[in-house]
C-alpha cells in the first residue's frame, strides 16, 4: 500500500474523531478524554507514516509543506490539551486554530495524492 495513501486515511479518521469532539464541546458542553487520546493517537500515527514516506520516498515539496502544517497542528493540539480546564471543554478559539492547521495540512496531502 502506498504510504501516502495510508497516511491520508489515518489522518482522515483522526479528522472524523476531531469533528465529533467539536460536536461534544459545542453542543453538549462536555469533553471526552478517551476520544481526545484516540484523536491524538490517530493523528500522531498518520504523521509518523507521512514522515516515513518523506524520509524513504522520493523528494516531494508538497509532502514537506503538508508535514509542516501538520506539525503546527500537533503543537496547537498540545496547547489545547495543556491549557484545558478540568470538566470543561477547551477554548474553541484554540481548537479552531488547531483544526485550520490540520485541515490545511491534510488538504495539501490529498491534493498531492490525487494530482501528482
Amino acid at each position: 500500500m502506498n504510504l501516502l495513501l495510508a497516511a491520508a486515511l489515518v489522518l482522515m479518521s483522526a479528522i472524523a474523531v476531531g469533528i465529533y469532539l467539536v460536536f461534544l464541546g459545542l453542543r453538549q458542553r462536555k469533553r471526552s478524554p478517551g476520544l481526545g487520546l484516540t484523536h491524538a493517537g490517530l493523528a500522531l500515527s498518520g504523521i509518523i507514516v507521512l514522515f516515513t514516506e518523506i524520509f524513504i520516498g522520493p523528494t516531494d515539496k508538497l509532502n514537506n509543506v503538508a508535514a509542516l502544517f501538520l506539525f503546527f497542528a500537533i503543537v496547537g493540539g498540545g496547547m489545547v490539551f495543556a491549557l484545558h480546564e478540568k470538566n470543561r471543554p477547551p477554548s474553541m478559539a484554540a481548537v479552531t486554530a488547531h483544526a485550520i492547521m490540520g485541515l490545511f495540512g491534510i488538504s495539501l496531502l490529498i491534493i498531492n495524492l490525487l494530482f501528482y
